[in-house]
């Protein structure tokens, strides 16, 4: 058995350490064996070296066993989905897809998360409806999904103890950007659900942390392989983060955008499209067995009926969501009422847009956080009325800007590039081809 500096010294060289060696490591850190400066200089080690798909598959296992796992037996003899996004601006399709597949007749036991960096996090966005519960014990969680066929609940303090211990580290020591860690951290969450079936929305782009397609691919592929070696069947989508997905960003903005998609109200084109090859994609996982069946036109229908409307006020009313919040989503859910307009300087055609730019306006605003004990505003948002490719004349409205307190856009850089030539707009969502 290697020692733990012997087993840092081996990822420095980058070889590939051993199973036994790499679970002695992780054990050692929890008993406090390891101390944190050790781990850090593995972080690092791994990050720069890179870790071997049997070492990630290692970590994830170590990760999973480090907490409590949801019993298979409190799914009643259902198929369990969930899906995990990357994170971007305006990524809200999981307030849609819960309801929406707990009405065809799939559980969907989500573990949620908070805004990292400048993405928005579910819990976050759900909490803009006044109290609305989301800390669940498993055992708790199980009548919540025997009732409603889903439940939003974010991370409990015993499940995947190890990852929150390793991702404290690696956001103070520069070593989140490595794709085995990712991998780890994702599914050694992801897999305590007990899952069937997992989709994976790997985003890339300006306002992505995976800028480039390739090192999408390279993540997608990663989390594929791991996740299936777990024997869950498993999906992954690539979808475009170069522009927010949906009209609005921010907190309740967004879920009142959803809400408006599961009412079926027009909602923006991208947005609609992503959420919907989503839930395509659960449904194949959890309904294996009917392989020429259109699941489109039966999730459509499910929307434009109102059932998945009605199942997710039931969702969030049993959550302890206020009655007079529920009655009255429109109110709740409204921007801030300071508005200010980001307006063209010239015109042409949008060529780029920075959407990391805009979600640091965000956490500017107040709707995101810039130190982990800061209090999030629900309120602020950002309405784009403009989108890559459109047309602009000079002095027209790009984007609404709602902030709480009084705010001055002419102190925003330049946030949307305008050029006299039209751009292509990429195709927003495509699934990872597996060779």
């Amino acid at each position: 058995m290697k020692t733990p500096v012997e087993v840092i010294e081996a990822k420095k060289r980058g070889e590939i350490i051993k199973a036994d060696d790499l679970r002695r490591f992780f054990a050692g850190y929890m008993s406090g064996e390891v101390a944190d400066y050790q781990m850090s200089a593995w972080l690092m080690a791994a990050c720069i070296k890179g870790l071997d798909p049997s070492e990630v598959l290692c970590m994830t296992e170590c990760i999973v066993e480090s907490g409590r796992r949801r019993p298979k037996e409190s799914y009643y003899g259902k198929p369990v989905v969930d899906k995990h996004s990357t994170g971007g601006v305006g990524d809200k399709p999981t307030i849609v897809l819960l309801p929406l597949l707990a009405c065809m007749g799939a559980l969907v036991p989500t573990l949620a998360g908070r805004g990292l960096g400048h993405t928005g996090g579910t819990v976050d966005k759900l909490e803009s409806i006044p109290g609305l519960f989301q800390q669940f014990t498993w055992e708790e969680a199980r009548g919540f999904l025997r009732e409603n066929g889903a439940i939003f609940m974010t991370q409990t303090d015993d499940v995947a103890k190890l990852d929150k211990r390793l991702y404290a580290l690696r956001d103070v020591t520069g070593t989140v950007d490595s794709v085995g860690l990712i991998t780890a951290s994702i599914l050694g969450k992801k897999l305590c659900e007990t899952l069937d079936g997992l989709v994976l929305d790997v985003k890339y782009g300006s306002g992505a942390f995976m800028r480039t397609v390739s090192d999408a691919e390279a993540l997608a592929m990663s989390l594929f392989r791991t996740s299936t070696s777990f024997g869950v069947r498993t999906e992954v989508l690539l979808t475009d983060m170069n522009e927010p997905l949906g009209e609005w960003a921010g907190n309740g903005v967004e879920v009142m955008e959803a809400v408006r998609m599961l009412r079926g109200e027009k909602t923006e084109e991208r947005f609609r499209l992503v959420t919907i090859s989503l839930a395509e994609s659960m449904c194949r996982l959890a309904f294996p067995e009917d392989k020429k069946r259109d699941f489109r036109p039966e999730l459509e229908k499910l929307i434009k009926s109102g059932e998945a409307y009605e199942r997710f006020l039931k969702i969030i009313s049993s959550q302890g969501a206020e009655k007079w919040a529920v009655e009255n989503l429109d109110m709740i859910l409204s921007p801030a009422g300071n508005l200010t307009e980001y307006k063209a300087k010239e015109s042409g055609f949008i060529r780029k847009i920075d959407t990391f730019g805009l979600g640091q306006l965000l956490i500017r605003l107040g709707a995101g956080r810039r130190v982990l004990t800061d209090k999030i505003d629900h309120k602020p948002g950002l309405r784009f009325n403009k989108k890559l490719g459109d047309k602009v004349e000079k002095g027209e409205t790009i984007m609404e800007v709602y902030s709480s307190k009084p705010f001055d856009v002419s102190e925003l850089p330049e946030l949307f590039l305008v050029g006299e030539e039209p751009e292509t707009r990429p195709s927003c969502v495509r699934q990872l081809k597996i060779s």
